[in-house]
């Protein structure tokens, strides 16, 4: 009886079992919003769940990159070629805009050749400020997180923070000495795009289809705003 009860489970079909991804990200960086609210609905449609984390910045790369997390929630192109196992699923789902916020109007003036005596912040691991810096001929105070960078401003141990345009407008909102600092023009303005530690290879093609479908337009003027409207949060971050 035993046997044939055995035999008869054999036969049944498989129960599908919920997934669960785990991506990380900058604690602090705004950006990440938009990419978050994109990649809940496409994890939906792929019946995973998603759950996203917060680290330093250039620490969240680490973790994806060392498979402690299954990926990075969104990042500018070519990443993967200094983190070999991240893999880049090939549809922008967001943009970073790079811009100059300081006290001081004269250095916005001059924010493309800025003189050595000039103390410039920057976030570690936000690469395209990396970038940015590198064209520049410039050199920067690596700090690990915004709120460092803001408080250092604010006490005038710094003259200037690099910084994603939209970060830098949530703190103006929240602080109220950063609230009257000054930004200046784009220094760099790049897509931002989802990425996947390689053991997770076999859903890139998936994301990629549903992210097609989705039609994103991230250089419509009114992108984010549509974004936040019509697609819920995420309600599953973990700080």
């Amino acid at each position: 009886m035993k046997i044939l009860l055995v035999f008869f489970l054999l036969l049944l079909p498989k129960l599908s079992v919920a997934k669960t991804i785990t991506l990380s990200r900058g604690h602090d960086a705004t950006v990440q919003s938009v990419s978050e609210s994109v990649l809940l609905k496409a994890y939906q449609d792929l019946g995973i769940n998603l759950t996203i984390i917060h680290a330093p910045v250039g620490r969240s790369l680490l973790l994806a990159n060392n498979g402690e997390v299954d990926g990075e929630v969104s990042r500018i192109t070519n990443v993967e070629n200094q983190y070999k196992n991240l893999i880049r699923v090939p549809v922008a789902i967001n943009y970073v805009d790079i811009r100059m916020f300081t006290y001081n109007k004269k250095l916005l003036s001059h924010e493309k050749n800025i003189s050595s005596f000039y103390r410039i912040g920057c976030i570690k691991g936000v690469v395209l400020v990396e970038k940015i810096i590198s064209k520049l001929n410039e050199t920067c105070h690596s700090l690990t997180g915004f709120k460092q960078a803001i408080d250092m401003l604010n006490k005038n141990k710094l003259d200037a923070l690099i910084l994603p345009l939209s970060v830098g407008l949530h703190f103006k909102k929240i602080d109220s000495q950063f609230f009257h600092s000054i930004y200046g023009k784009t220094l760099g303005k790049e897509p931002l795009f989802h990425y996947l530690h390689k053991k997770h290879h076999e859903l890139v093609p998936k994301l990629t289809h549903i992210l097609n479908n989705m039609a994103l337009d991230i250089n419509a003027e009114s992108y984010r705003e549509t974004i936040n409207k019509t697609l819920v949060n995420p309600s599953t971050i973990r700080q």
